[in-house]
């Protein structure tokens, strides 16, 4: 039995396309799977460069070309819309340049997020594959006025390497810190054992856990006897789970809890009267400061340079995004790969126009500007 593997899965969709779309009736044919692929990365890492990983990707065919692009451009929204209000992870979504494009693709457009160490991230990518692969693979179709077409072409994915991203956007020399939209566990509760604690404060943590399920809350409630408040303050601070709450004999005493943020390390006292609308605030905060800072370090790591000296002073190190007038060779854009490692992540579509613009490395009339970043 043969066993095939691939890095992307447009050719046996390609194939299958052939065999089941017929007419114009049968379109638009809209399927996404989940799946598993094999790349062959000279160099892996973790989460970002695996040579297998897991990820989506959708395969679309439709009637015409109006239809494909935007089918192209709702998802790259779609992905964009997740990155920022799941995920918290700000992200630029543009067009890639034609040498960046996807082979086979007429446009290929991304969400690019800055990582910590200022290093650009492609997120997810969506691309309009015209009537490019229909034609490789005689996907074809009777329209509706009896003549035969190719179809139009979409395909886009996004992959664990958002978990990567995750992981490298908001987390801290403490371990992870994880949005509260996509925690596991968004509070853990954490009991402090002080005398007959399970007949007295045990069942009140156990109140008000349920309290907070009830709410739609995902709450861990650790009990374990084997560690002490201290060591799981620990854990569940590697663990990224965004809010802790603390109780104990005293807090009993005073009909309150302390929590405490994982994201700031803030930590308050709050009245158990009022306390599920209070932690649902909370975790709304949490998920909204999230973006804020990762946006407020995106703003603070983008440059823009006018001149080639100004724009390789800035490479040097490891800056963030440098926006750049561009002319749109891929000779030029070449170039600057070579001398400074860095490439043209896209061209935003919120990129302000070029005209009367000079390229920053070549000086020739300026058809854009580009977002330029070392990545990963």
């Amino acid at each position: 039995e043969r066993l095939v593997i691939r890095p992307t899965s447009e050719t046996i969709i390609g194939t299958m396309y052939a065999k089941w779309i017929q007419s114009w009736h049968d379109l638009p044919v809209l399927i996404n799977q989940w799946a598993n692929v094999v790349r062959w990365e000279k160099v892996t890492r973790l989460f970002l460069r695996t040579t297998e990983f897991l990820w989506q990707e959708g395969h679309t065919a439709h009637e015409t070309a109006e239809e494909a692009q935007e089918e192209t451009l709702r998802m790259l929204a779609v992905y964009k819309e997740f990155a920022e209000t799941e995920l918290a992870m700000p992200v630029v979504d543009g067009e890639k340049t034609e040498s960046e494009k996807f082979a086979g693709a007429d446009r290929t457009y991304s969400i690019e997020a800055l990582m910590r160490d200022g290093r650009a991230l492609q997120a997810g990518t969506s691309h309009n594959l015209g009537q490019n692969f229909a034609k490789g693979f005689n996907i074809t179709f009777q329209a509706r006025d009896k003549s035969v077409q190719f179809v139009h072409g979409t395909s886009w994915g996004v992959s664990t390497r958002m978990i990567g991203g995750v992981i490298m956007m908001h987390g801290d020399d403490g371990g992870l810190i994880l949005p509260p939209r996509i925690a596991p566990h968004q509070v853990v509760i954490v009991p402090i054992p002080r005398g007959n604690w399970r007949e007295t404060v045990l069942p009140k943590a156990v109140e008000i856990r349920d309290e907070l399920v009830a709410r739609g809350v995902r709450v861990k409630l650790d009990d374990r006897d084997s560690q002490t408040p201290g060591w799981k303050f620990n854990e569940w601070e590697l663990r990224g789970v965004p809010l802790r709450l603390e109780i104990g004999p005293k807090d009993l005493e005073k009909a309150q809890v302390v929590l405490a943020r994982r994201d700031t390390r803030e930590k308050t006292f709050v009245p158990m009267a009022g306390l599920g609308a209070h932690v649902d605030e909370l975790l709304v905060t949490i998920q909204r400061d999230l973006y804020a800072r990762a946006l407020a370090f995106r703003d603070a790591h983008t440059v823009e340079a006018e001149t080639y000296e100004d724009f390789k002073s800035v490479m040097a190190g490891r800056p963030g995004f440098v926006t750049s007038p561009w002319c749109g060779s891929a000779t030029c854009e070449a170039s600057i790969k070579t001398e400074t490692q860095a490439t043209i992540r896209n061209i935003p579509f919120a990129s302000p126009p070029a005209a009367g613009k000079s390229c920053v490395a070549c000086g020739a009339p300026a058809t854009a500007h580009a977002w330029f970043a070392k990545s990963y």
